[in-house]
């Protein structure tokens, strides 16, 4: 990687590790943006979600063997319009995710605050990396107001890496402070000003926190937005009964993890019956049956998470369990699998 960027480089990937899956067996390929004339197709719904790509949320820790491009595509820390240092330590509870897992403790706590360098720095010195990955990358990144969302998109327009946006929507709009996955008509306003300022595939990532999604799910979808993931991390806090202190230096933070799925799960089941675009559902997938069940209550792809923080080969395994629970449905693809799961309810 360039001078200055966040992570060392990767060394080229050949073309026999691209983006590319066996003709044998069940179609594992999806298109996350259907509707745009761009297309956003992966070759299996297997996703690494923003944030937890290797040890920086840039890639540290990746290497070649691990082949990113069998993978449907990765996203990695969100970027923010100016430099951010994050939240005061210790941002991370357990210290470890690994030892925790194997000691049988699932619950999983964080509060980054989106250190990163910037989305200037990052379009100059990281996202052009990104294509010796040989993978489908996703920019992410957040903004303060909806006239800063236009302006990143813009910029983002410019740039190189990767092949679609995703929104991150968990932020306060500093005009009235409401976070604008909190809002359907925020929502809608950000993603109208990205959506006006590019011609990539848009995906809204919505917050968990909310009493209804569904309304919040059809203003992104009716707003421009090509895909919706769902769902970010679940406001969540921990008190050290020893200490009697929070144990995150910034008292809360999000809870994701086993403790997110059933949540997430039933964000996507709702929101799936509400809209017509594809929704990535994420939270709590360790195996490949967790992501079965994303599938089967109506999602199109899924992002691995918080298992990348127990140990960075989890996509890849999950990515293999997954493929063999589709083989033994016998179905042909993806699409005879998503929302299998939602029992038909009579009128």
């Amino acid at each position: 990687m360039r001078r200055g960027a966040v992570n060392q480089p990767l060394q080229r990937m050949t073309r026999e590790t691209s983006n590319i899956e066996s003709v044998t067996g069940p179609d594992l390929s999806v298109d996350l943006a259907p509707n745009n004339l761009h297309h956003l197709r992966l070759a299996n719904p297997v996703m690494i979600a923003s944030g937890t790509f290797g040890y920086d949320g840039y890639g540290r820790g990746i290497t070649q063997d691990m082949q990113l491009g069998r993978l449907g595509a990765v996203v990695p820390k969100t970027f923010t319009r100016l430099p951010r240092e994050g939240n005061p330590e210790p941002r991370w509870y357990p210290k470890s995710f690994r030892e925790a897992w194997e000691a049988g403790d699932t619950l999983f706590l964080n509060a980054i605050g989106l250190t990163n360098p910037g989305i200037e720095a990052g379009l100059r010195d990281v996202t052009p990396t990104w294509d010796d990955y040989r993978a489908t990358v996703l920019l992410s990144f957040s903004a303060d107001s909806v006239d800063e969302f236009a302006e990143m998109t813009a910029m983002a327009d410019q740039g190189t890496g990767f092949q679609g946006i995703e929104l991150n929507l968990s932020c306060p709009n500093v005009e009235d402070g409401s976070l604008f996955s909190h809002s359907a008509e925020l929502t809608a306003q950000a993603v109208a000003a990205v959506r006006r300022s590019t011609k990539l595939p848009v995906i809204a990532k919505l917050a968990p926190n909310v009493p209804d999604i569904t309304p919040i799910a059809r203003s992104a979808a009716d707003a421009g937005a090509d895909a919706l993931t769902i769902s970010n991390t679940m406001p969540a806090l921990h008190i050290d009964t020893q200490t009697r202190q929070p144990v995150l230096g910034n008292i809360t933070g999000g809870l994701s993890g086993p403790g997110l799925r059933p949540i997430s799960l039933n964000l996507v089941y709702q929101a799936s019956k509400a809209v017509n675009v594809p929704i990535i559902g994420v939270g709590g997938i360790f195996s490949g049956e967790h992501a079965a069940e994303y599938i089967l209550a109506g999602a199109t792809a899924v992002q691995i998470g918080s298992a990348n923080l127990v140990g960075l080969s989890a996509p890849w395994r999950i990515l293999d369990e997954f493929k063999s629970w589709v083989a033994a449905t016998g179905a042909a693809s993806i699409a005879e699998l998503s929302g299998s799961g939602r029992p038909e309810v009579s009128v």
